[in-house]
């Protein structure tokens, strides 16, 4: 024997009679929460912000600048 019920609900229809709860609020919150992250991520890896990074890691020390002029190819010993 085979029986088949068929339920014309919506989710929300069917979470409510299941007495699951509304996580809609908690979801929207969360995924908002972990937009603001992705979008602070991505601004750290703008060609501006890495540029930045950089050369201010190279203005103090002036000789680690000249270490790297030696290190690329064609770089004359004039330093």
């Amino acid at each position: 024997m085979k029986v088949t019920i068929d339920i014309d609900m919506t989710p929300a229809e069917f979470r409510e009679a299941m007495g699951l709860p509304d996580v809609k609020t908690l979801q929207d919150r969360w995924l908002a929460t972990l937009e603001g992250a992705v979008a602070e991520e991505i601004e750290k890896l703008s060609p501006e912000a890495i540029a930045k990074q950089w050369a201010g890691a190279l203005v103090p020390n002036p000789d680690m600048l000249g270490m790297f002029l030696k290190m690329m190819p064609g770089a004359s010993d004039k330093s």
